[in-house]
C-alpha cells in the first residue's frame, strides 16, 4: 500500500491576528535533535593493530573576511593565547581523575557546575561542614575571598555574544513551608547568579513538570524529561545548577571534506566513524611528559577554546589521566604551528552520581546526621534537619564541521536527616580515545571536561546509578517559559538546509504546514516510525500531551484582519476499499481539524480532480492543480494533504513610481529585474555569526514579519545556511534594532514544485519511506508506506504585499550618519514569521527572482538619494 503526502501553499500579502502562547509553540516546535548523523559499527571488531600514517585531507580553511566598515574587531585577526597558571583547577583535575577510574567509556562533566552547586551550600554550611567542602575544592577559608571568585567568574561567563551562547543558570528550590534567610539569599543572587524559589513538592506531579520546563529552558532542550514526580515527591530543597554552551569553531571543518575511517577503541577493537579533517595555524605542542600531543581549538569570539590531549600510543591515556595535574603546567608549552587536524565527529550524554566520589575526596560531613547548615533557613525548625542526599549531574555534548554543543546540569538534593610564529608543520590524527576540556580562556577555568573513548556511543552512565535530576522553577510554569523565548527552532532550519542542499534555484517552503502534515502521520505511526517522526518534529514523547499542544496550535493559526489574511487546511484522502480505524479518524477530526474523504483510487483522474478541487477551494484559487491522474498509482490508497494559504500587505508599501530596472548577480551573473525601493525605518542588524546582514519588513498589524537575510559575499549563500543551525532566527530577531533604512528590494516570484521525501530523510526520517514503514494505527488490515511528499508553493512579492510566501535578504553599505543602505542584489534567504506564535511560517531562498523590469509597467521617476552631506560608498568599490 502506497501513501502520499502533498503540502500546498499560497499565501499573499501579510500581517496581524490573534496569539497564540509561545510556550506551546517551544514546547511543540523547539525540541533539539537526540542523534547525530555518525556512521556506527554495529559490532566491534577484533583485529591485530594497525596504525595507519593516515594524511589528514587538505581542506581549505574558511578564513572569515569582513569587507563592510559594521564590525572591524568581529574577525578575530589576532588569536592570542595566554597560558597562565589557573588558580583553583585541582580540583576539576582531581574529579576527573576519580571519574576517569571507574570505566574506559566515554565520560564528560562540569566541574564549574559541581564547583558553583557546593560554593552555594559551602555559604550556609559551619564547622567541619564547611571545613571540608573548602578544602577539597580548594576554596580560601574567607568566604569573602570565594564570593569575589565566583562573581568574578559569573560575570565573564554571562557576558553576552552573538559569536556564541553560553547560558549559566542557578537555583535553589525550597518547600512552600520554609522561610530562607534573607542574608543567604541576598548573597546566593549578588555573587553567584543565584534565584531562590519555593516549589510545592506535596504535588510533585506538578512540581516535576515545572522542573522540567525549567532545566529544558535552561539547556535549550537538550535535558528535557529529567525528573518524574516520584524523584521529587518529599524533597526538602534542592540546589541546581545549568551550563549550556554552543560555540563555532574559529577555523570550521568543511562538511565536504569529512570522511569515513578507522577509530581505534582499544588495541583489538576498531569502528568505523566520521571524520573531520582541516589544516591551519592553531597552538599546539608534543608534551615529553604526557608522551602525548596537546591541541588548542579555538572558538569564534577567542572567548573559549577546546583543547585535545592525544596519547602518542593507544594505551597511553591513562598515563595521562594519572598524571592529570600536571596538566596545566603542559600547556604552558603551547606555540603555534601549523597542525593537519583529524578529529572524529560525536555526541554523547554521560549522568553520573557523585556522592561516593566526593566522600572519597574528603566531603564526608556534609552527608550525615551531624551536617550543619544553619545560614539556609530563618528560624530552628528546618536547618536543624538538613544534609545532602544525592549530588548528581548529567552533561552531553556535540562536536561537528560548525562547533561545538557542551551543555550539564549539576543537581543536589537536600533531605531530612532522619528520614606566536609558526614552526614546522605538525599532524594530530585523533583516531584513539582521547582527553578534551572546553575552556574559558578570560578565567582558565574548565567549563567542561571529558573522554572520548568511543565516537560511536552515544549515551554513556556510571553503572549504578539511577538517573534522577532535579532543577526547579518558579511558580507559573507558563509565564516562565514565555519569557525563555530562545529556544532554537531546529526542525524549520534542518528542513532549510537539507531542501536547500544540493539544490540550485529558488526553493520555498512551510516547515510549520510540514510539522502539522507529519504530525498526522505520526498519530498512526507505530515503533521506530513513530520515534523517528517524533524526534524529527521535537515533540514530547507524551502522547496525550502533544496532541492537546498541536489542538491548540492548528486552532489558532488562523489570522483574518485587516490587510491579513491566513487559513490552514488538511484533508485526508482514503481508498474506499479500505477501513480507517475509529480512533485514528477520530483523532484526525478532532484534534487535528482534518477532513476525512474517501475516494476510488483505481479512477485516477477522479481522483486526481477531486484533491485539486479541495486545494483551490483552500487556497483561494491560487494553486488550481497539484496532483495529475499520473500522481496517482493504482497501488496507492492514501493521499494527505495540506494547504495553507496567505496575504498580507505591508506596512510601509513600496512607491511603484519608484521601481527601477537593475542588476540581480545569480552565479556571477547580472540578472535584470524590477528593484524596488524604500525608505524608512525598520529593525536591521549585522548578524557576526552568519557573516550576513538581516532586516525585518512588518506587515500591517504587526503580527507577521519578512526576515531577510543576505550574505556578505555574492557567492556566501551556501555558508549562511550551514551556519544557520547556530545562530537561530529567534536569536536573531534579538538582535534586531530600529534603523533608518534606504532598502533595494527585487520584485519577485516563486512557482516551487518538490518531493520533500530526499530532504526528510536527511533528518533521519528514513523508515516512514520503506517497506518496514509501522502505521498499523491508521487501518483496521494492514499499514501503508509512504513514497511520495509532494510539495508546491507559489509566491509573489511586489510593492503592496506579498502572494503566497516571500521573503529577502539586503546587502548593507553603511553610511557615515545613522541611515543604512541595503541592496538586495545577491542570493538571499527569506522567512516569513508569525511574531505571537513564534513559529516560522515560510521560508526558503531565492538565486532568480523571476521578474523583469519592463519599461512600461511604471513610469519610474528618480529615486531618493541620500543628503548630499552624507557621503555614501559604492557597491563596486566595496564588493567588486
Amino acid at each position: 500500500m502506497r501513501m502520499y503526502l502533498i503540502f500546498l501553499f499560497a499565501p499573499i500579502l501579510l500581517c496581524g491576528g490573534a496569539s497564540v502562547p509561545q510556550p506551546l509553540i517551544d514546547s511543540v516546535f523547539g525540541r533539539p535533535p537526540n542523534t547525530l548523523s555518525i556512521p556506527a559499527a554495529d559490532q566491534a571488531t577484533p583485529i591485530t593493530p594497525n596504525y595507519p600514517s593516515t594524511q589528514a585531507v587538505p581542506v581549505t580553511p574558511v578564513y572569515p573576511n569582513n569587507q563592510s566598515l559594521d564590525d572591524i574587531d568581529y574577525y578575530d585577526m589576532m588569536d592570542e593565547y595566554l597560558p597562565t597558571d589557573a588558580e583553583y583547577d585541582m580540583f576539576d583535575l582531581a574529579l576527573t581523575k576519580r571519574i576517569a577510574s571507574l570505566s574506559s567509556e566515554n565520560f564528560l562533566l562540569s566541574p564549574l557546575c559541581l564547583k558553583l552547586s557546593m560554593a552555594i551550600l559551602s555559604e550556609a554550611a559551619t564547622g567541619p561542614t564547611r571545613s571540608e567542602v573548602n578544602a577539597v575544592l580548594g576554596f580560601d577559608n574567607d568566604m569573602s575571598v570565594v564570593r569575589q571568585k565566583f562573581s568574578r567568574m559569573t560575570d565573564s561567563l554571562q557576558t553576552k555574544l552573538s559569536r556564541y551562547i553560553l547560558n549559566l543558570a542557578s537555583r535553589i528550590y525550597v518547600g512552600n513551608y520554609a522561610t530562607i534567610s534573607q542574608r543567604y539569599a541576598s548573597i546566593a543572587h549578588e555573587f553567584y547568579k543565584t534565584d531562590i524559589s519555593n516549589l510545592d513538592f506535596s504535588q510533585p506531579k506538578l512540581a516535576a513538570k515545572a522542573i522540567n520546563t525549567w532545566v529544558s529552558n535552561s539547556t535549550m532542550g537538550r535535558i528535557t524529561d529529567l525528573v518524574d514526580e516520584d524523584d521529587v515527591a518529599g524533597a526538602i530543597l534542592l540546589v541546581i545548577n545549568t551550563l549550556f554552551f554552543k560555540g563555532t569553531w574559529r577555523h570550521q571543518f568543511l562538511p565536504n571534506a569529512t570522511k569515513t575511517d578507522i577509530f581505534y577503541v582499544t588495541p583489538t577493537v576498531i569502528k568505523e566513524t566520521s571524520f573531520m579533517t582541516l589544516k591551519n595555524k592553531f597552538y599546539y605542542t608534543e608534551s615529553t611528559r604526557f608522551s602525548a600531543k596537546i591541541l588548542r581549538l579555538p572558538y569564534l569570539g577567542s572567548k573559549f577554546a577546546f583543547y585535545i590531549v592525544l596519547p602518542d600510543t593507544l594505551t597511553g591515556l591513562n598515563q595521562i589521566i594519572n598524571d592529570i595535574t600536571g596538566l596545566r603546567a603542559e600547556l604552558l608549552k603551547l606555540r603555534e604551528h601549523l597542525v593537519a587536524v583529524t578529529l572524529p565527529k560525536f555526541q554523547f550524554e554521560y549522568t553520573t552520581l557523585l556522592d561516593d566520589i566526593l566522600r572519597e575526596m574528603g566531603i564526608r560531613q556534609a552527608f550525615e546526621d551531624t551536617a550543619s547548615f544553619p545560614g539556609i533557613s530563618r528560624g530552628n525548625y528546618l536547618p536543624q534537619r538538613l544534609k545532602i542526599s544525592k549530588v548528581l549531574q548529567r552533561s552531553g555534548i556535540e562536536v561537528n564541521e560548525l562547533g561545538s554543543v557542551a551543555y550539564s546540569a549539576t543537581e543536589i538534593s537536600i533531605v531530612n536527616k532522619f528520614g606566536e610564529d609558526v614552526v614546522s608543520n605538525a599532524e594530530m590524527i585523533a583516531n584513539r580515545p582521547f582527553l578534551f576540556f572546553i575552556q574559558d580562556e578570560a578565567t582558565k577555568q574548565m567549563l567542561f571536561m571529558g573522554r572520548l573513548s568511543d565516537p560511536t556511543i552515544s549515551n554513556g552512565n556510571s553503572k549504578s546509578i539511577l538517573i534522577i535530576l532535579a532543577t526547579l522553577h518558579t511558580f507559573d510554569c507558563q509565564r516562565e517559559r514565555l519569557k525563555e523565548n530562545s529556544r532554537l527552532h531546529f526542525f524549520d532550519i534542518d528542513l532549510l538546509r537539507y531542501a536547500t542542499e544540493d539544490n540550485s534555484g529558488n526553493v520555498m517552503i512551510s516547515p510549520a504546514s510540514i510539522k502539522s502534515t507529519l504530525a498526522m502521520i505520526l498519530e498512526g505511526a507505530r515503533g521506530n516510525t513513530e520515534s523517528e517522526i517524533r524526534s524529527a518534529l521535537r515533540l514530547s514523547p507524551n502522547k496525550e500531551e502533544y496532541r492537546e499542544q498541536l489542538n491548540l496550535y492548528l486552532s489558532l493559526l488562523m489570522s483574518n484582519k485587516t490587510g491579513t489574511l491566513l487559513h490552514n487546511a488538511n484533508a485526508v484522502f482514503v481508498s474506499n476499499k479500505l477501513q480507517l480505524k475509529r480512533d485514528y479518524e477520530l483523532m484526525l477530526r478532532k484534534v487535528y481539524h482534518s477532513e476525512v474523504r474517501f475516494a476510488d483510487f483505481k479512477n485516477p483522474i477522479a481522483v486526481a480532480d477531486l484533491i485539486n478541487g479541495w486545494t483551490s477551494a483552500n487556497t483561494n484559487a491560487h494553486i488550481t492543480h497539484v496532483v495529475g491522474p499520473g500522481d496517482i498509482s493504482a497501488t496507492s490508497d492514501m493521499v494527505l494533504t495540506n494547504a495553507m494559504f496567505f496575504r498580507g500587505t505591508w506596512q510601509r508599501a513600496f512607491d511603484p513610481r519608484h521601481t527601477q530596472k537593475d542588476c540581480f548577480f545569480s552565479k556571477g551573473t547580472c540578472i535584470d529585474v524590477a528593484m524596488m525601493f524604500l525608505s524608512c525605518e525598520l529593525n536591521y542588524t549585522y548578524v557576526d555569526n552568519l557573516r550576513a546582514h538581516a532586516v525585518e519588513l512588518p506587515y500591517q498589524g504587526r503580527r507577521y514579519s519578512m526576515i531577510l537575510l543576505v550574505p556578505q559575499d555574492r557567492d556566501g549563500l551556501a555558508s549562511v545556511i550551514r551556519d544557520l543551525p547556530y545562530m537561530s532566527l529567534p536569536q536573531i530577531s534579538q538582535l534586531l534594532q530600529p534603523s533608518d533604512v534606504f532598502l533595494y528590494m527585487p520584485k519577485f516570484t516563486v512557482d516551487y514544485n518538490e518531493n520533500m521525501v530526499a530532504a526528510l530523510k536527511r533528518m533521519e526520517i528514513n523508515t516512514l519511506f520503506s517497506k518496514d514503514a509501522d502505521l498499523s494505527g491508521m487501518y483496521e488490515n494492514g499499514s501503508p508506506t509512504v513514497n511520495s511528499v509532494l510539495h508546491k508553493v507559489q509566491m509573489t512579492v511586489d510593492e503592496q504585499g506579498t502572494v503566497a510566501a516571500a521573503a529577502t535578504a539586503a546587502m548593507v553599505i553603511p553610511l557615515i550618519d545613522k541611515e543604512i543602505q541595503l541592496r538586495v542584489d545577491r542570493p538571499f534567504l527569506f522567512f516569513i514569521r508569525d511574531n505571537d506564535l513564534g513559529l516560522v511560517l515560510f521560508e526558503g531562498k531565492i538565486e532568480n527572482p523571476f521578474m523583469p523590469f519592463y519599461e512600461n509597467q511604471v513610469n519610474p521617476e528618480p529615486v531618493p538619494r541620500p543628503k548630499n552631506n552624507r557621503r555614501t560608498f559604492s557597491l563596486k568599490r566595496i564588493f567588486g
